[in-house]
């Protein structure tokens, strides 16, 4: 049978993870290598670990494993004495017939009055997969796990061969410490950019720098060059193809007055394709005509507005006019981007109308006017969080908060539990009034022979009680004559005596 982790316990953040085995009341949390590769019976494993597996540095040894089991057995066997006898301590049981096999699991079974031992060097070598790679747990740091790069001294590596020289040592922990440590650096670079800003790009004499060069053979210094690189490319891409898509997102489009046969005298002709070739007009599709008409009508209504306001007041002349509003026409400013394929010389233009103002291009204009990645912005306080300030950030405030919550929550066990003992008590009480009144009902057909067995004993105790008064009234009548025959006596022997000494005196 198992148990599960207390529930005043901490949320186990690790929870779930392959190879982990969440804290208890006894012990820390565990993790090693065997857990990680074994990863099947952990529910089996619930309290397994101890300081033997735990002590840093000191992984055990199968010889200490069975010794520390066999304490553990006859420690049980004192608390909790067997009643029956069986193959266990065999050596000790007169009748017991099989034994367990020297140096196999459980020959340290065989004798529990004799301190285990054993010769088998495979019994002294150390698990080094037994290791606990968990330091430490507590309420406000939570787990914390060994350095994987601590080493054993020295001289007691020397001295054993076989044991592991960075016990702590594996792919899992060097993946999580690497992890921790670039989540600390993005931390501390947050206020330039983050972990991609160490190495600055915008800057020609930056790259100039002997230490630079150095830092971009490293493996760190590749990678955060590649990804700079990635990065870059990828958005100088994705704004090339946001252009394309505005630039392709309806047909091309040739004026009407282009398609004309003449020339612009009305005599000389042209061919027809000849403005094409200059003039595209791309993305001019309903919903540019709609929106320019939209604004256009926008702006004729404010110019009529105006234009009913000096008619009430009268006024004429050149003052009717200014310089946005001319006469018969309707003007407005708006912006339009020209494209050209690039390596074309001067071929035909592209152009997009009121590229800075339809919602269409939206996207567009946001992706050119916002970065992808900022490397090196002005220092200050940026809106972004890092990965390590995101884990750690407000964690005194969320610890104080589960503290008072716990103890809350402690207080209100304690009045359950005090208001479980009262219902208990009243519970118990009505189930011994229960039973009175059950016994009642089942012996109420008999309750007149009680009755009169009542009576007959109340009679029988009468007649005894008045025997018993009359023994006392003749031992009292035996007592007075006994008190009166002493008194003669008293007086006989007194008168005896005076006449003896009257008779010494006459004498004398």
């Amino acid at each position: 049978m198992t148990s599960n982790p207390p529930n005043d316990l901490v949320s186990e953040v690790h929870d779930g993870q392959d190879g982990y085995i969440p804290a208890n009341h006894w012990a820390m949390p565990y993790s090693s290598n065997y857990t990680f590769l074994n990863r099947g019976n952990l529910k089996l494993l619930e309290h397994a670990n101890c300081s033997y597996l735990s002590t840093p540095g000191r992984p055990p040894t199968l010889l200490a494993l069975k010794q520390h089991a066999q304490s553990l057995a006859v420690l049980i066997s004192q608390i909790n004495p067997s009643r029956e006898a069986g193959e266990i301590d065999n050596e000790n049981v007169e009748g017991a017939t099989r034994k367990f096999t020297k140096d196999e699991a459980f020959d340290w079974l065989n004798n529990l009055q004799v301190h285990y031992d054993s010769l088998d060097k495979d019994h002294h070598r150390p698990l080094n997969t037994l290791a606990n790679l968990i330091r430490q747990n507590s309420d406000v740091g939570g787990v914390q796990y060994h350095c994987p790069l601590d080493s054993l001294p020295l001289d007691y590596a020397e001295k054993n061969p076989e044991q592991q020289f960075r016990p702590f040592e594996n792919h899992l922990t060097l993946l999580m410490h690497a992890n921790e440590c670039l989540e600390r650096l993005d931390h501390e670079y947050s206020a330039l950019g983050g972990l991609l800003s160490i190495i600055p790009t915008d800057t020609p004499e930056a790259n100039e720098l002997e230490s630079l060069k150095s830092a971009k053979q490293t493996l760190v210094g590749q990678w955060i060059l590649f990804t700079q690189h990635l990065v870059s490319r990828m958005h100088e891409l994705e704004i090339a193809y946001a252009n394309s898509l505005d630039l392709l997102a309806n047909e091309a489009l040739v004026p009407a007055q282009h398609n004309s046969v003449h020339g612009p005298d009305g005599r000389s002709g042209r061919e027809i394709v000849f403005p094409q070739d200059r003039w595209i007009l791309a993305n001019a599709g309903e919903d540019v005509f709609n929106f320019i008409h939209q604004m256009l009508d926008k702006k004729e209504a404010a110019v009529e507005r105006i234009d009913r306001v000096h008619d009430a007041r009268g006024v004429v002349g050149d003052a009717l006019y200014s310089k946005d509003m001319t006469r018969g026409i309707v003007s407005l400013d708006l912006s339009t981007r020209f494209y050209r394929i690039k390596g074309t010389g001067h071929g035909p233009l592209f152009v997009l109308p009121a590229f800075g103002d339809r919602p269409g291009t939206e996207y567009t204009r946001d992706m050119e006017s916002r970065p992808t990645v900022v490397t090196v912005p002005t220092p200050g306080f940026p809106e972004r969080t890092s990965a390590w300030e995101d884990k750690n950030r407000d964690k005194d405030s969320v610890n104080r908060v589960q503290f008072t919550e716990i103890v809350k929550l402690r207080r209100e066990v304690t009045d359950l539990q005090d208001e479980l003992g009262r219902k208990n008590v009243i519970e118990k009480r009505q189930q011994e009034a229960i039973k009175v009144y059950e016994d009642a009902q089942v012996e109420g057909n008999t309750m007149t022979v009680q009755i009169q067995r009542i009576a007959a004993t109340r009679d029988k105790a009468e007649k005894k009680a008045t025997e018993l008064t009359k023994q006392v009234m003749d031992l009292e009548k035996e007592l007075a004559v006994t008190k009166k025959g002493m008194a003669e006596l008293y007086d006989k022997l007194e008168s005896q005596s005076t006449t003896a000494h009257a008779s010494n005196t006459t004498q004398a």
